[in-house]
């Protein structure tokens, strides 16, 4: 077992328990919510060209949060990249109210070869070879899997009472 201590929104703090055979969906669960675990959709993609795997888990059309959160892991390491960042954005602009973000669980794979560390001191800003096009199949991939899952998007809606007066 592993175990840690995280802060969760409106709590002090939340002892969250995983194991090593727990999958990340399963981790998201125990540190964000069933709820949230519920509106994630798998996302596995591999560009033979690039040399690059997308994998990861990214919220659908039903969530969405006041700030965008990115768990981003490129070769296993937790990163962060505003091309990235802003490629998610960018796809969600198109699914979600204004001012709404998503939740995003990413992991890239590169050859090391293919990936520069050396951009910020403390390593987690990273740039990759080809960036262009890696952030262009990542919008790919995130496209087709939301198009994919539009069909199944809920809505909750109200109905007023016969005689109630309209607001």
């Amino acid at each position: 077992h592993v175990s840690f201590t995280c802060k969760r929104h409106g709590e002090n703090s939340a002892d969250v328990r995983t194991t090593v055979r727990s999958t990340s969906l399963d981790n998201i669960r125990n540190v964000y919510g069933a709820a949230m675990a519920r509106e994630l959709l798998d996302v596995d993609a591999k560009d033979e060209a690039l040399r690059v795997k997308v994998s990861g888990l990214i919220s659908n059309g039903n969530h969405s949060s006041k700030r965008l959160v990115l768990i981003l892991f490129i070769n296993g390491r937790l990163v962060e990249s505003s091309p990235i960042r802003r490629c998610i954005e960018q796809v969600y602009a198109a699914y979600l109210p204004k001012g709404s973000h998503p939740f995003i669980y990413l992991s890239l794979t590169f050859p090391p070869a293919n990936l520069d560390v050396n951009v910020h001191p403390t390593k987690q800003e990273v740039r990759f070879l080809d960036e262009e096009q890696v952030v262009d199949f990542v919008q790919d991939t995130f496209e087709a899997r939301l198009n994919g899952a539009n069909a199944s998007r809920s809505f909750l809606t109200q109905t007023l009472l016969p005689g109630a007066a309209e607001v």
